[in-house]
């Protein structure tokens, strides 16, 4: 059995579940009656899932195990999703919170899933898996412009969707090895919540420009394509998919890419094809230079959370679950927390400006990109040189770790 195949079908299914919802949103919308606004305020609900799956999601894992909690959070989320298309706007917020609750539990599993495989056989694995995030997206975004074109209900395609997910999900159940249930048991008592400590916002804040702007794609591109540039569902669908493309392409090559260059050329060649992609966005009005901008900014997102994630194993402090789950909860407050937000900027403002935003957030990540390095840029540098007052520090070697304990 390939050592890539359990981490591949979770993160394919959890792609597919994600986009076969995303893009029918605009069809949710009408049957909800609501206007951009009201809907953002109702995406909300994943983040404050997300927050509430944070004090239980390492101890879930480690408990149960990745091999158990990862298809079985999944399984769970997926079998709420034909529910969203059919409930009130009340319902929809609790729904999206549930759902946001038990794909914190379950990234925070397929993770670790990953990391173990590249920790006992010395293989990289990680970005490749996420990479089948973006194969998921592929199909799932190409299928639901089909439907969407056929006019097949939203709750028709979501149970579909999850019925292949759970089906899945038990395939990855039977081949995953097994593996003895660790649980930390800490001398101290142990936090509630366990937040997510400097280092973790500091790798947060390096990859948020990137997040969110694969957020906002997520959320509102659909929208852009159908009400900014008038392409047909099944065309927007088939636009959709290049943005998929991009994120799949670069992430099956981003094992490599990490072999070959630096982290910190990575983070910022990365925010730096996200911001063409997105100037070529707003700049045409035609359909195949949209396309062709939905490609880059894929390949501008797709190391994002690979990185941050591999940045997080290598300098976070304490147990890995825990750590991941504390960069779950702010990476997916980037990616699925803020976007929503963008809704108010669209209705009131336009879809152009949503995504105009999206620039300056895209010069943060270039600027702290020696995170990835375990370095701080150079002006947080001197404001951790001021913290250490009379102390005999080398600034310029002051790293993130240094600034966590200082």
């Amino acid at each position: 059995m390939p050592i890539l195949a359990p981490p591949a079908l979770l993160f394919f299914c959890n792609a597919l579940i994600f986009v076969s919802l995303f893009t029918r949103l605009p069809a949710i919308q009408e049957g909800l009656g609501v206007d951009k606004a009201v809907l953002g305020m109702a995406l909300l609900g994943a983040p404050v899932g997300t927050f509430l799956a944070l004090p239980i999601a390492g101890r879930v894992t480690a408990q149960l195990t990745p091999r158990i909690a990862a298809p079985l959070m999944l399984s769970v989320a997926g079998l709420l999703t034909p529910l969203l298309t059919v409930v009130p706007i009340w319902g929809f917020f609790l729904g999206f919170l549930l759902f946001g609750f038990f794909r914190t539990i379950h990234d925070v599993s397929a993770n670790m899933i990953s990391t173990g495989i590249e920790q006992r056989t010395g293989r990289k694995v990680l970005s490749r898996s996420h990479g089948f995030w973006s194969v998921g997206l592929l199909a799932g975004s190409l299928v639901s412009g089909f439907l969407a074109s056929r006019e097949v209900s939203p709750f028709v395609h979501q149970s579909g969707a999850a019925l292949v997910v759970v089906l899945c999900c038990l395939i990855v159940w039977k081949i995953t090895p097994a593996e003895p249930r660790v649980v930390h048991r800490p001398s101290g008592r142990r936090p509630v919540f366990v937040l997510p400590d400097r280092i973790i916002v500091l790798i947060c804040i390096m990859v948020f420009g990137i997040g969110i702007s694969e957020g906002a794609v997520y959320d509102w591109g659909i929208f852009y394509l159908r009400e900014v540039l008038h392409a047909d569902a099944a065309t927007a669908g088939v636009l959709y998919a290049g943005f998929t493309v991009g994120m799949g392409a670069t992430r099956m090559v981003g094992d490599v890419l990490r072999e070959k260059f630096r982290p910190l050329t990575l983070v910022r060649g990365s925010a730096a094809c996200v911001a063409i992609g997105l100037v070529a966005l707003l700049s045409t009005s035609g359909l195949p230079l949209a396309g062709a901008a939905l490609f880059l900014i894929g390949c501008g997102v797709a190391l994002g959370f690979p990185l941050a994630v591999a940045t997080t194993v290598e300098l976070g402090r304490g147990q890995t679950a825990d750590n991941l789950a504390a960069l779950s909860l702010t990476l997916l407050l980037s990616s699925i927390g803020v976007p929503p937000l963008l809704g108010f900027v669209a209705e009131h403002v336009g879809l152009v400006a949503s995504f105009a935003l999206l620039l300056p957030f895209l010069a943060v990540s270039v600027i702290m990109a020696p995170v990835a390095e375990g370095r701080l840029p150079r002006f947080l540098v001197g404001f951790v040189k001021v913290a250490k007052a009379g102390d005999n520090v080398d600034p310029a070697a002051v790293s993130p770790q240094d600034a966590a304990r200082g």
